[in-house]
């Protein structure tokens, strides 16, 4: 069977949901209108042209579809206060700023001399200083810039700060020393190890680059022991790591501490608000009636794509709850936006266990809790009809 896919039609989505949850002045809602109507006309003659239903749609366009669909245009409240906004939340892209960070990093990983380290430290402030200069001069909040030029923002100006340089160049030969064995008893690596720590996902990241291997870190780790970094180079390298430990490394004070002063200098932006749901609002009612109000609020918000199988995500290393766009909806009722939120709080609560090495979340204790959400069964049967209905 066929599938129709139309280019760009979830991400006019996702800028739909923006705007409609931020507040939009009545020229820019005339603007939406017109790119709805253009996009649903695209996708109608595409189907006619093909012989097609919306069920041969791919899961992403038939979401955006249906989302776009149900967006009532005549109820959006407007106000023309908004017209002075300049730029769209995650627009603005810093020029130059990727490549300065990659170069920078590359002169760190050579552990270099007190007089090139000086050198690199005043490039660091001298490019911390020139951001915030621009941003100042064409009036860029943080929230304007996009994910990854809001991050190099932060991470400039965290080690624009002596000390944290230092700490840097100091990670950076502990890394190295730890993983170099490991790599050199690798069948798929090979030494010289270069290390990089810098904004990004995930727990590592390995790459073959001349003449050895890269290795790219978050940037608080910059904190871990040697033992730390030994236990990590098991796992990057296969060499026997011990998962638990780095995840607990990564919950640790000294890690937090650092990964909240680093997005507090990028200017984090919370998107609790949606088009049609407020995740703040559901945290409120879940706190107050599951958690007797004592529940300290995580960072909430909505996922930038409409995932159709994972509805909900805790992270616990940036504490988190992501709730799937899809779920932000017009026929989606209240109360499945809640259990989601629930369910992620939960994570938050009880944490995970480990037995034999393995990592688990969805324990028998988590599952019992689970159930004490006033609509349980039926919020899971929702959840499993919406997974069915976009595969």
């Amino acid at each position: 069977m066929a599938t129709l896919r139309v280019r760009g039609i979830v991400k006019l989505t996702s800028r739909v949901r923006d705007a409609l949850a931020r507040g939009v002045s009545s020229g820019a809602l005339d603007r939406l209108r017109h790119q709805v109507a253009d996009g649903l006309e695209q996708l109608d003659l595409a189907m006619e042209d093909h012989g097609l239903s919306p069920e041969a749609m791919s899961p992403a366009t038939r979401k955006a579809y249906e989302f776009l669909r149900s967006v009532d245009f005549d109820a959006v409240a407007t106000s023309d206060a908004l017209d002075d906004e300049p730029y769209a939340r995650g627009s603005v892209r810093l020029p130059g700023v990727r490549g300065f960070l990659r170069d920078l990093l590359d002169r760190l990983a050579c552990r270099p001399s007190d007089a090139e380290g000086g050198d690199a430290h005043a490039a660091i402030r001298a490019k911390a200083e020139a951001i915030e200069e621009l941003l100042d001069a064409e009036c860029i909040r943080p929230e304007h810039l996009k994910d990854e030029s809001r991050a190099i923002r932060g991470w400039l100006r965290y080690f624009a700060d002596r000390e944290h340089f230092d700490a840097y160049v100091s990670a950076v030969a502990r890394a190295a020393a730890a993983f170099g064995p490991k790599a050199a008893a690798s069948r798929k690596y090979r030494p010289p190890v270069t290390v990089h720590f810098l904004p990004m996902k995930g727990v590592y990241r390995l790459r073959a680059a001349e003449p050895g291997t890269r290795v790219s870190l978050p940037t608080p780790m910059i904190c871990f022991s040697p033992e730390a970094f030994d236990a990590l180079g098991g796992m990057a390298f296969g060499k026997g790591g011990r998962e638990q430990f780095v995840a607990e490394q990564m919950l640790a004070p000294a890690y937090q501490g650092i990964l909240a002063e680093t997005e507090l200098l990028a200017g984090g932006d919370e998107t609790a608000a949606g088009a049609f749901h407020d995740l703040a609002a559901a945290f409120d009612r879940v706190n107050a009636a599951y958690f007797a109000g004592r529940m300290p609020r995580p960072r909430l918000t909505w996922s930038r794509t409409l995932t159709m199988r994972k509805f909900g995500h805790h992270d616990a290393v940036h504490d988190t709850v992501m709730v799937s766009a899809t779920l932000d909806a017009a026929d989606v009722p209240g109360f499945l936006v809640d259990f989601v939120v629930y369910h992620e709080l939960l994570h938050k609560e009880l944490g995970v266990t480990w037995r034999n090495g393995q990592r688990r979340a969805h324990t028998p204790a988590f599952r019992r809790a689970e159930k004490r959400f006033a609509r349980h069964a039926d919020a899971e049967a929702l959840l499993r009809r919406l997974a069915k209905a976009h595969r």
